[in-house]
């Protein structure tokens, strides 16, 4: 089913892969935090050299009795897509921030009809918003998936997706085209398991190998759709939850050198050029019960991102890489 998705062209994935040691790449991370109140998250920004540096930069303006989950950012990091929370029983709602401009955009149609929505994933460009939703109207019921195109302000059909059973933690690749989902669906291996959408063939795609009778979640696909990264509590882990690489060109899967811990690992993202991951762990080495680490899967290894997390929870990491400035002829 060909949709036009106008796919993006990642030009960075090249020159980031190439690069030699000691060049850096910007990197924009945006998570929720307790840091500043306790009860309500906040949404904040860091930036990193993609190396060993990294600075807060200006968070989402706090809103009285609001919290702020599950960023997701564009590719150059301008627009962030998060789940708003007012207390009083309010159904979460969806809301978009430009960082450039320091405020919020209009709210999106949908947020004008009543309903449950969450964890919405956003594509690179900002066009397609592929998020959870509660018990709407045709559809199977229970937790289920919805892709909205921002351009037509119209849900868009992803046939096959949705059962009576959940469906929850949408990812969606760069250019929009690959959809990872997590579902407890009666057909599937576990108790929950991880299930991959191809959008431009409207199609579910065959994972052989990567679920098991345990639990798989939060998954993420690369930039091409041919990666993905996933959780699951399998007992092979070093403990509790753990992070695992699938190759869906060889059916491998992988777990890089010192990328889990005896801690639980959760949430991972890949950057747009699939070369690092952001993810939350609860190993002891963090100064909070909840932190975020930034690994380099062309170097295997973690980087240090100094004044990054804190004493309070921090959690639900996105990841951007704006791009490089044009150099000025002199």
């Amino acid at each position: 089913m060909a949709i036009g998705l106008g796919f993006l062209r990642l030009s960075r994935e090249a020159s980031t892969l190439g690069e030699p040691p000691g060049s850096t790449t910007e990197l924009v991370i945006a998570f929720s935090s307790l840091r500043d109140r306790p009860a309500f998250a906040s949404l904040h920004f860091y930036r990193h050299d993609g190396v060993a540096s990294g600075e807060m930069l200006p968070g989402l303006p706090q809103q009285p009795e609001r919290g702020e989950t599950h960023p997701s950012l564009t590719v150059d990091g301008r627009i962030c897509l998060s789940t708003s929370k007012q207390v009083g029983g309010f159904g979460p709602q969806l809301q978009l921030f430009d960082r450039d401009r320091r405020e919020l955009l209009p709210s999106l149609s949908f947020n004008l009809t009543f309903g449950a929505r969450t964890e919405a994933t956003l594509s690179g460009d900002g066009r397609w918003i592929v998020l959870s939703a509660w018990d709407q109207p045709g559809e199977p019921g229970g937790w289920d998936l919805l892709c909205y195109d921002r351009r037509t302000e119209r849900f868009l059909e992803l046939p096959g997706i949705n059962t009576a059973a959940n469906e929850r933690e949408p990812a969606i690749s760069p250019d929009g085209r690959w959809v990872t989902f997590v579902s407890d669906r009666a057909q599937g291996a576990g108790l929950s398991d991880v299930w991959l959408f191809d959008r431009e063939m409207g199609t579910l795609v065959d994972l052989p190998g990567l679920n098991t009778p345990h639990r798989e979640l939060n998954p993420c696909p690369g930039p091409d759709g041919q990666q993905l990264v996933f959780v699951s509590d399998r007992p092979d882990g070093l403990g509790g939850k753990d992070l695992y690489l699938y190759d869906r060109r060889t059916g491998q899967i992988r777990v890089p050198h010192q990328l889990n811990s005896a801690g639980h690992e959760q949430t991972p993202r890949f950057s747009p050029d699939g070369r690092y991951l952001v993810f939350v762990s609860e190993r002891s080495t963090g100064p909070g019960e909840r932190d975020l680490f930034l690994y380099d899967l062309r170097l295997g290894k973690l980087l240090p991102t100094p004044g990054l997390n804190s004493a309070a929870e921090d959690f639900d990491p996105a990841i951007a890489q704006p791009p490089a400035p044009v150099p000025v002829n002199r």
